[in-house]
């Protein structure tokens, strides 16, 4: 099967939750009598969020090196995922924007910390 989203290669796990977004890029202003004008400099751009409701900090930890130049990952990766404009997989570059998480446990005696909760990261095309 599969993988819904794959960064550089590196399945990761289903999430919980996909939002797909599609964006045309507008170079636009008004004139002067207040319509819009403009053109379209680019579309079908492609944004994905996803969420998971529970990760272990070490599969979420895995998640985020593949963004994280310092520890042999990269800003920009092909990423594959499912294409909402065609009903289908396609691959394209793609960094990541934010990424949240909210800590699951604490063990109380090692400082351990087992999991995050609504993990969710933004892949957005070049």
């Amino acid at each position: 099967m599969t993988a819904l989203v794959s960064i550089n290669g590196h399945a990761i796990p289903d999430p919980s939750v996909y939002n797909a977004t599609t964006a045309t890029v507008v170079d636009s202003g008004r004139n002067a009598e207040g319509r819009m004008i403009g053109a379209v400099v680019r579309d079908s751009m492609a944004k994905i969020e996803c969420t998971w409701k529970y990760l272990p900090a070490g599969k979420w930890a895995e998640i985020l090196r593949l963004f994280n130049i310092s520890l042999g990952g990269s800003f920009i990766n092909p990423v594959t995922f499912y294409n909402q404009d065609t009903a289908g997989w396609e691959t394209r570059e793609m960094y990541v924007s934010d990424k949240t998480a909210g800590m699951y446990y604490r063990n109380p005696e090692t400082g351990e910390i087992r999991g995050f909760t609504q993990c969710r990261l933004a892949l957005v095309e070049v």
